[in-house]
């Protein structure tokens, strides 16, 4: 133990900048960096990996600074870093939130949010449903796991205190976007195509009965259906996950990409 304390202390520099990569990919990270996890836990997870990536993997940088500013740049660099890779995760779960105000509008929910304490903000009822969903379905398939080899995987291609800003960064984190918002569509285009069906039946109804109140029934005949389709989309979104968590990871490794190692 005395060895171990002895090593850090002697590389405290690389250390430092070893825990800012870490921290900034698990703190904003939809799983590990909810709100209702106590600060506390956060920060032993992330001293955790920290000196495990520490002992087990070889220090394979020599961090080149010049003065206290040029280390604190350093820092500012990796923190970026692994905050930029906990974006495109985060951008992926939010996904849900998209298809669920889709869907809440097809089935008549629109007007019915509930109250997200990660974002501060009011979510469709529908969306908070799918993003438990997919948390839910991300721990089963390991995806914690995979968030944690994403640190080994960048320490092994991407040094520490080598990392210079790319200009492209937005440019990918732009793409991941559009990626991320189509697949949302995707997942709420059964409801949507269902009420657009609904709509066509409707308006065919009013044409030949006149007399038909469409507010009575159209609504909850919508909501009757809406709830039907969802019973399918269920075991369809399960499936689809997969697709969605492989574009994620496809996502970071893009984003990461876009750091280079500075000559």
């Amino acid at each position: 133990m005395s060895e171990i304390a002895v090593s850090v202390l002697s590389n405290a520099d690389y250390f430092l900048l070893l825990m800012f990569r870490v921290s900034g990919l698990f703190f904003p990270s939809p799983l590990f960096g909810r709100v209702n996890v106590p600060a506390q836990v956060k920060i032993s997870l992330c001293l955790a990996l920290t000196m495990m990536f520490f002992i087990f993997r070889p220090i394979n940088a020599v961090i080149v600074y010049s003065s206290l500013l040029g280390f604190a740049f350093l820092c500012i660099c990796e923190l970026l870093l692994g905050v930029s890779l906990a974006f495109i995760t985060n951008l992926f779960f939010s996904l849900t939130f998209t298809a669920g105000h889709m869907i809440d509008m097809q089935i008549g929910f629109g007007i019915v949010n509930v109250y997200d304490m990660q974002n501060n903000t009011q979510i469709p009822m529908i969306g908070n449903f799918l993003n438990i969903m997919l948390l839910i379905i991300f721990l089963a398939v390991d995806g914690h796991h995979k968030l944690i080899s994403i640190i080994d995987i960048t320490l092994a291609a991407l040094p520490l205190g080598h990392i210079v800003l790319n200009p492209n960064i937005g440019l990918a984190a732009l793409e991941v976007f559009i990626l991320s918002f189509t697949l949302g569509v995707m997942v709420a285009m059964p409801v949507i195509a269902s009420g657009l069906v609904l709509e066509i039946c409707f308006g065919v109804l009013v044409r030949t009965v006149p007399q038909m109140n469409m507010f009575v029934v159209g609504i909850p005949l919508k909501l009757f259906v809406g709830f039907v389709i969802m019973l399918f989309i269920i075991p369809a979104f399960v499936a689809f996950s997969n697709t969605i968590f492989t574009e994620m990871f496809n996502g970071v490794e893009r984003m990461f990409s876009t750091f280079m190692i500075s000559p």
